[in-house]
């Protein structure tokens, strides 16, 4: 079974239709459609947790709008018989592949010659767990963040990635 988990921005440009992307990942899903049972679309409790904050700071009543429609879906989705996204939760594994993962990041930045002090490296924390549940669950992640998750992969062997918007 093929498993995909969808970053913040990737989740977003599927279910906003007026993203410049909305049209390349749901061409994509509906390839999966003909496959059935055989390709698994997950997205983090995180994610769902980022959407919230950019739903609670848009700037017009069309953003919220549009923010709080893609997040009710969401939410309404998981009564329905075929569940399109499944959102997955934090677990104390993704806790810990999430604590090796951060300590790797932050030497690999460092032996670039980038240093990233302790206040900076926070801003990384939600990308980096939500490649913490993708290795966790065996996803791929969705991502169209190359530098970070390039960086991850040299880092950790089993975070797999596809960036849909780059192909």
């Amino acid at each position: 079974m093929k498993k995909f988990l969808f970053d913040t921005n990737s989740l977003s440009s599927l279910l906003k239709k007026h993203d410049e992307h909305h049209k390349i990942f749901t061409s994509r899903i509906k390839n999966f459609d003909s496959l059935d049972e055989s390709v698994k679309i997950y997205a983090s409790i995180l994610s769902i947790f980022e959407m919230e904050y950019g739903a609670a700071h848009a700037t017009t009543p069309e953003l919220v709008s549009v923010a709080r429609t893609a997040l009710e879906f969401l939410k309404t989705q998981r009564d329905a018989k075929k569940v399109m996204i499944e959102i997955l939760p934090l677990t104390i594994e993704q806790a810990e592949i999430f604590g090796e993962i951060k300590e790797q990041f932050q030497k690999k930045k460092e032996e670039m010659g980038e240093k990233i002090g302790k206040r900076s490296l926070p801003k990384h924390n939600i990308d980096l767990m939500i490649a913490a549940t993708a290795i966790e669950f065996g996803a791929t992640l969705v991502s169209h963040d190359k530098k970070m998750f390039e960086l991850i992969q040299n880092i950790c062997s089993d975070f797999r990635w596809e960036d849909w918007i780059s192909h």
